[in-house]
């Protein structure tokens, strides 16, 4: 069976970041982005550190279904406050940094770009 080539092309482009071209507002995208940060690092952590299920139950004083969330990146059902109080049971340090928009990331030129189409 021979596959049309045309299904082999992306049917969408990216601007460079998955959370832009979503279309969420500046305050959905900053909060997805600061939630995905502290995931992936609770997650390095984990790993580097080789704790398992059990391990983490105890020590994120969780349910498991909760680190079995956590652990397959099933962020949408985790708070950020979550995370963060992870991150202070495995005795890690939390941090946001706050600073201006670079050039063109501004909140004005967002909307702007949310409004226009995506190319297909």
């Amino acid at each position: 069976m021979k596959i049309a080539a045309h299904r082999n092309k992306p049917s969408r482009f990216t601007r460079g970041d998955i959370f832009d071209d979503l279309a969420f507002s500046h305050a959905e995208t900053l909060a997805a982005k600061v939630k995905a940060d502290l995931w992936q690092a609770l997650i390095e952590y984990i790993d580097r550190n080789h704790l398992s299920q059990a391990d983490l139950v105890l020590r994120l004083k969780a349910h498991q279904p909760d680190v079995s969330n956590l652990l397959k990146g099933k962020i949408s059902r985790v708070s950020i406050t979550r995370l963060i109080q992870y991150a202070a049971r495995l005795n890690l340090e939390a941090k946001v940094k706050i600073a201006p928009a670079r050039s063109g990331n501004d909140f004005n030129s967002r909307e702007r770009r949310s409004r226009e189409p995506v190319s297909a």
